[in-house]
């Protein structure tokens, strides 16, 4: 199974690391990764930060990274965005999330904007009302509504958790009637990213994180190796029948042992 894996996609955080903490064994993955010649991506559906923030956080904790190294779904939406012809936008996000999709060209309006392409909702950490009154504004005269990621929470650390993405559009959903379409892992936005970044295809590439709902679900969708790790908010308990992971690893650690093995 893992004989045919040329590209590694790693979920960040209960994957990689905990908090500021990289998981036990990671540094073992990377080792292994390098000794068998195999791509690393980092892929993320947090769109309150920006790559830079994750590369530089990954490199401080001892795992060297580059932007280009980390992949996500505030890039996966712009690319999507960019590609469906909509560049005028209201934006419901962080300044990471402005700041990526006018990287593409694109145009983030301000609240008193008249007329809009589309409604881009993202992990806004920054929210305030304003906001949802000018998204509510464009979505009541029609407009479409694209979500960077479908996560409703994002765990933090000490069992604390907050609203994500999911939950943002959801208060938007519910106020106004209104659909909206999701990018970010497990959808085909994601998968697009990924394979514009490396040669490798299916089986190759092999999804390695700890939540059912997008890691799994990702790779399982699109014909990927999915990797389940314990490391993060899964535990064996938590998997329903919908839930097929090809390989379960305790953390990053014993994934690292297991290719070592299967490729020496």
């Amino acid at each position: 199974m893992l004989e045919q894996v040329r590209c590694l996609i790693l979920d960040l955080d209960g994957t990689v690391y905990l908090g500021d903490q990289l998981i036990p064994g990671a540094l073992l993955l990377r080792q292994a990764a390098q000794d068998f010649g195999i791509e690393v991506f980092f892929l993320t559906n947090n769109s309150s930060r920006s790559r830079s923030y994750y590369a530089s956080k990954l490199t401080r904790m001892g795992w060297p990274a580059t932007p280009d190294g980390v992949l996500s779904s505030s890039q996966a939406t712009a690319i999507a965005l960019r590609n469906r012809g909509y560049q005028r936008l209201c934006v419901v996000g962080t300044e990471s999330l402005t700041d990526e999709l006018t990287a593409y060209g694109l145009t983030v309006c301000g609240d008193e904007e008249e007329r809009v392409d589309c409604v881009v909702v993202g992990f806004d950490t920054s929210l305030v009302y304003s906001k949802l009154r000018a998204a509510g504004r464009h979505l009541q005269r029609g407009t479409p509504m694209i979500s960077t990621n479908p996560d409703l929470v994002c765990p933090l650390e000490g069992g604390e958790f907050i609203p994500d993405c999911a939950a943002i559009s959801a208060c938007l959903m519910t106020a106004y009637g209104v659909t909206t379409e999701y990018i970010g892992k497990p959808e085909r936005g994601m998968l697009d990213l990924v394979e514009a970044n490396t040669p490798y295809r299916g089986k190759q590439i092999a999804m390695v994180g700890d939540r059912l709902y997008t890691d799994i679900r990702f790779g399982s969708r699109w014909g990927l190796l999915s990797v389940l790790t314990l490391s993060g908010e899964t535990s064996l308990s938590d998997l329903g029948p919908s839930d097929h992971p090809d390989l379960i690893v305790e953390d990053v650690g014993q994934l690292a042992e297991m290719i070592s093995h299967v490729r020496s």
